[in-house]
C-alpha cells in the first residue's frame, strides 16, 4: 500500500510541471497574437485626398513638402504630419506625425484626408 502512494505523488508532481508549462506556451502565444493584431505593419506611401478625389500620392521613405488646399504636408523619416493649416481648429497639425498603414489625418474645414496604404494596397471599387 505505501508503494501505491509513492507512485501517486510522483505521478502528481509531474502533472502539476507539465500544467505550469501548457499555461507558459499558451501565455506567450497570446502575446505573440496581440504583438502582431496591435501593431499594424508601416506603410509605404501616403494618399491624399481632396473633397473625395485623390490628388497626390507620396512616397513615406523621400522626403517631401506638399502644399494643398490650405495645408502643408511634409514627408520626413518615413512619416508625414501637417505642418501648418488655414484652418480655425488646427485638428490637422495637433494630430502629428502617422506612418502605420491605417493611419489618417483629416481636416474638415479643407476637405482633406491624408491615409497611410502599404505596398501593393489596392483601392476597393464602390
Amino acid at each position: 500500500m505505501s508503494h501505491n502512494k509513492k507512485n501517486r505523488k510522483s505521478t502528481y508532481s509531474l502533472f502539476r510541471i507539465w500544467d505550469v508549462i501548457v499555461i507558459v506556451v499558451v501565455l506567450l502565444l497570446v502575446a505573440l497574437a496581440l504583438y502582431f493584431t496591435l501593431s499594424p505593419e508601416k506603410g509605404s506611401r501616403a494618399e491624399v485626398y481632396v473633397s473625395g478625389e485623390k490628388k497626390a500620392e507620396l512616397v513615406l521613405s523621400k522626403d517631401a513638402e506638399l502644399e494643398l488646399n490650405g495645408l502643408k504636408l511634409i514627408v520626413s523619416g518615413g512619416k508625414i504630419w501637417v505642418h501648418s493649416s488655414d484652418c480655425p481648429d488646427k485638428i490637422c497639425e495637433k494630430t502629428g506625425k502617422i506612418y502605420k498603414k491605417g493611419q489618417t489625418i483629416v481636416c474638415l474645414p479643407n476637405q482633406v484626408i491624408v491615409r497611410i496604404v502599404g505596398k501593393g494596397e489596392v483601392e476597393a471599387i464602390s
